[in-house]
């Protein structure tokens, strides 16, 4: 079955999001560095251990399952011990900013229970075999992407027939945080079966975007403080198309590779004092290309390109 985002974007709208997707993946980045200055050893420690599988309601279903956690920041929080005998949990996570988050973690000495490796939801088939997780799980973040809708296609793509992508959001977050940082949707219940998301002249529901390829249940949990948690379980039906990859875009790892190469070089000095070698003596925009794969350097466009130096020169590069 094909499926196609309704969203639509020409290069003016990729060129005026691209920098405000860059300056948010900054303050992320900068309140993770924070959060690790400030907190006992203890705690730091203790975090990086594994702990019971999160989502045990599902082993049921899937008693083994291969699991993809999307998003997981510094250090994922599903764990892989199985909370009873006659289950293994065998576990996988990404998150966008991978490298920064390991640069962290060897900056302070932690060795996390398992590696986050670098990936972007929309792009999730160019890490990972489509048709190869029983469990896609996504916490907090699909409110960041540039495209979720997209990301929520790629997260069915590498799930199995028959598997569950978990989605767990807090109800309206871009409104609740002002639209600030990398908080760019809302995301609401319709009903049971119903996962809406919106934003100012924007609203699609993903079950009529889906159809009969997936099935849908949705509950509206109310939180301690008042406010909504939606968690949708997206059960995959059976195998969907989209339509081609295009070219260099915002999704491509150049444009990661900025991102990292900008929020790490604020602390390169720690970072060589942790033994390691300063990777900051090229011009950014020559580290980025080198650092892009060859067959997409062809793709850079002009306004990429102005669009990086304006960056540097606004940081101070």
């Amino acid at each position: 079955m094909l499926v196609k985002s309704p969203l639509e974007f020409d290069e003016a709208a990729i060129r005026s999001f691209s920098e405000k997707y860059i300056m948010s993946l900054e303050s992320e980045f900068l309140s993770s560095y924070n959060r690790i200055k400030n907190a006992p050893r203890r705690n730091l420690e203790q975090q990086t251990m594994n702990r019971i599988f999160s989502e045990r309601d599902l082993l049921a279903i899937y008693p083994n399952p291969m699991v993809l956690d999307v998003g997981s920041s510094r250090i994922c929080a599903v764990g892989s011990l199985s909370p009873e005998e006659g289950h293994t949990v065998t576990l996988r996570s990404c998150d966008v900013l991978a490298g920064a988050y390991a640069m962290l973690n060897s900056m302070f000495g932690l060795k996390p229970y398992v590696e986050t490796e670098f990936a972007f939801v929309e792009r999730l088939t160019d890490k990972f075999p489509e048709n190869s997780f029983d469990i896609v799980r996504m916490s907090n973040a699909l409110d960041h992407c540039y495209d979720p809708f997209t990301g929520i296609f790629e997260m069915l793509k590498v799930a199995k027939i028959g598997g569950t992508v978990r989605l767990i959001h807090h109800e309206n977050e871009s409104v609740y945080e002002l639209e600030y940082g990398m908080h760019q949707w809302n995301i609401t219940s319709g009903g049971e079966n119903s996962m809406v998301i919106w934003r100012k002249g924007f609203t699609a529901d993903i079950r009529d975007i889906l159809g009969e390829a997936a099935e849908i249940r949705t509950q509206k949990q109310q939180r301690n403080d008042g406010t909504y948690v939606i968690k949708s379980d997206i059960v995959k039906l059976q195998d969907i198309q989209t339509p081609p990859k295009k070219g260099m875009n915002i999704f491509d790892e150049t444009m990661i590779m900025f991102c990292l190469m900008k929020t790490s070089a604020r602390f390169s000095a720690a970072y060589k004092k942790a033994g390691n070698a300063d990777p900051f003596r090229k011009s950014l925009f020559r580290k980025v290309i080198a650092y892009a794969p060859m067959s997409l350097r062809k793709y850079v466009p002009s306004w990429l390109e102005k669009c990086v130096r304006n960056l540097s020169r606004r940081i101070g590069y």
